[in-house]
């Protein structure tokens, strides 16, 4: 129906529909047309050259910012792991200080629940509620056995 009304999309013929036409031509005609031909061609050809160039500069920059992200990436990911290797030998130091004072529910803490939820959130990246709830639960239990326990009733008298 476009083709009915005369709306075609218009496009340059190439040097192969000039060669095409000038075909049907004698000779000599043909010997001009192919001189003719030749700078069509060849500006055709750097077209395509100029346009693959673009595409594979664009690929190498795509690459080039690919392996940018990675290298960042892996970064983040040391830092990480160099962080949780930080806070897990200070927890473990806490740990032997608490241990060694006579604070075995310190000591227990900052080893147990709490040394992996921390090294797991530095290290991963990442942390679960069970985790963070263990912590708490540590915690609360370190508090509650050093508070001060009310003293004990008196014996009954006899």
């Amino acid at each position: 129906m476009a083709e009915d009304l005369g709306m075609q999309e218009a496009r340059q013929p190439s040097a192969l529909d000039i060669a095409t036409q000038w075909a049907t031509l004698p000779a000599e005609h043909l010997a001009v047309a192919l001189a003719a031909l030749d700078p069509q061609l060849a500006r055709e050809h750097e077209a395509r050259m100029q346009a693959e160039r673009d595409r594979a500069l664009a690929e190498q920059e795509r690459i080039r910012a690919l392996g940018a992200e990675r290298l960042r990436a892996h970064r983040r990911h040391l830092h990480g792991v160099y962080a949780g290797l930080v806070v897990a030998l200070a927890t473990l130091g806490a740990s032997v200080h608490f241990g060694i004072n006579d604070h075995p529910v310190l000591a227990g803490t900052f080893f147990g629940p709490t040394l992996l939820a921390l090294v797991k959130i530095f290290t991963l990246g990442r942390s679960d509620a069970a985790d963070l709830k263990l912590a708490a639960a540590a915690s609360r239990t370190a508090a509650n056995q050093l508070a001060p326990q009310p003293p004990p009733p008196p014996p009954p008298a006899p």
